[in-house]
């Protein structure tokens, strides 16, 4: 199969949000060249084998985001988000000029594999499957993202498995609320809790995160659904994981509420800073807010049922 790749030029402050904006428009995964990040890697200790010249020539402020398309998908809305964003963000953002290129299964999972390495958040190493890893961490989560996003990397997720060490979730039912590959539900599971429902409106994120469940051996205690919540979902949980963003978060709320157990946790993340204040608002009923973090352009919250 062949997919349409399209890469769009603009800051390293922004790279975050044209990604999350690609996602949101039907890109069924995107990656990042960031100048900034090489310098941080060839600043830190570890060894690597090369470094891309691409990005070594790349100017401090400018980032590469790539999404990708089934080729026959209309990009017309992808223009359009693009045109507005530069509108709202300004200079801010980059030139967000846009090019356009087909590629072919092979040469994606080639090309995107190539950025992966063990990633350690807390006591939790989030591992590429086709990697080993000798380090500290004491829970090790081996990750196939395939097509579908969520691979700790990005801040929203980092967050969420940083706040999931900060509940004691030993024994505890949890429901991953657009699970995607499956990577906040299999963190909590090899954390010890009990059960984990994983829920995804895409058969390709339900497909990927139950078999990243079965490859980490927890697979008999994951239910993996795709479909609405509504319709797949029954019951409340002790924990509930809705890495999201902050409109969907908004509407679900009074959907949410019911699924969360009195006295338990619900873990929201997505939010870009404009937006948090917002969503804290709508959750200060029903909820007390525990802990807030910041990353980059992002927020994550942890929030108890009253």
């Amino acid at each position: 199969m062949q997919w349409v790749q399209i890469t769009v030029t603009t800051s390293s402050e922004c790279a975050d949000i044209v990604a999350m904006l690609l996602m949101d428009l039907g890109s069924e995964g995107t990656s990042v060249k960031d100048r900034r990040d090489v310098e941080d890697v060839l600043s830190s200790k570890r060894n690597w084998d090369y470094a891309d010249d691409s990005l070594l020539n790349m100017r401090g402020d400018c980032a590469f985001v790539c999404g990708f398309f089934a080729e026959d998908f209309d990009l017309s809305s992808v223009y359009e988000e693009l045109a507005r964003l530069k509108e709202r963000a300004g200079e801010s953002a980059g030139p967000l000029e846009v090019a356009r290129s087909i590629v072919r299964d092979a040469d994606w999972e080639n090309e995107w594999r190539k950025y992966y390495e063990p990633m350690e958040i807390g006591n939790v190493a989030i591992v590429p499957k086709w990697l080993s890893y000798d380090g500290k961490c004491g829970i090790r989560v081996f990750m196939e993202p395939g097509m579908a996003f969520g691979t700790g990397k990005h801040e929203t997720t980092s967050m969420c498995i940083e706040l999931i060490q900060h509940i004691d979730i030993a024994g505890k039912s949890v429901l991953d609320m657009g699970c995607g590959s499956g990577i906040l539900g299999v963190t909590a599971l090899k954390s010890g809790a009990k059960s984990c429902v994983m829920s995804d409106i895409e058969q390709a994120a339900a497909d990927a995160a139950r078999e990243n469940a079965e490859y980490n051996e927890v697979g008999e205690r994951a239910e993996v659904y795709c479909g609405d919540l509504t319709e797949k979902v029954c019951g409340s949980f002790d924990v509930v994981l809705a890495n999201l963003t902050a409109d969907i978060l908004l509407r679900l709320k009074g959907l949410l509420s019911p699924l969360v157990k009195s006295g338990g946790y619900i873990i929201v993340s997505g939010l870009i800073h404009a937006r948090a204040d917002e969503v804290l608002d709508c959750y200060s009923h029903g909820f007390e807010l525990v802990e807030r973090m910041r990353k980059g352009e992002w927020q994550a919250m942890l929030l108890r049922a009253e």
